[in-house]
């Protein structure tokens, strides 16, 4: 009776500790990118809509093409702010989320935010900051080519399943000891 006791109540404390849930590592990344956007006045002034297509090369998960589409407004004659989504496509999955930031006579800086994945990125999270410089060849089309730098993290394993990993365990312990007093 006691060894049974004993084994149950170690188990319950496996469980305890199996239920707490695991923090998620972030993991330092990099890349670059080049892209081409074309440029929408939406019928306010200094305000315009932008599409941009590129590629890039990411440290950690290589090649990848993006698509982003932001709201761009010029707040001086050399300044701008700018906020919106992209989407990266991967050879294993993709990523996306949502960016800030702000520019002044060719160069600008901005904060991206993973906010999830599919595939392999399911469930990822991140933040970067990307550096980069503009050019306009034309009225309506901005070039551009950045490097960014920041962090993702990948999702914890699922407190659910750890849970259900802890019942299973003193049902096993249970039972070898019933075989083992036997």
């Amino acid at each position: 009776m006691i060894r049974s006791s004993a084994a149950i109540l170690i188990a319950l404390v496996l469980l305890g500790v199996l239920a707490v849930p695991v923090r998620a590592d972030a993991t330092p990344d990099s890349g670059t990118i080049t892209s081409t956007a074309t440029v929408s006045p939406t019928g306010t002034f200094n305000v315009f809509d932008v599409n941009s297509t590129g590629s890039g090369v990411d440290l950690l998960s290589g090649d990848f093409t993006t698509t982003t589409t932001y709201t761009l407004t010029f707040t001086g004659l050399t300044t701008d702010i700018f906020s919106g989504s992209f989407v990266d496509v991967f050879s294993g999955g993709t990523t996306f989320g949502t960016f800030t930031g702000s520019g002044s006579l060719g160069a600008f800086t901005n904060v991206t935010v993973i906010t999830g994945g599919t595939g392999i990125f399911a469930g990822d999270t991140g933040e970067f900051t990307v550096i980069g410089t503009s050019t306009e060849p034309s009225r309506t089309t901005i070039s551009s080519t950045s490097s960014y730098k920041g962090f993702i993290k990948t999702p914890e394993p699922s407190s659910l399943a750890l849970i259900l990993a802890g019942i299973g365990l003193p049902l096993v312990m249970r039972k070898r000891i019933g075989l083992a007093v036997q």
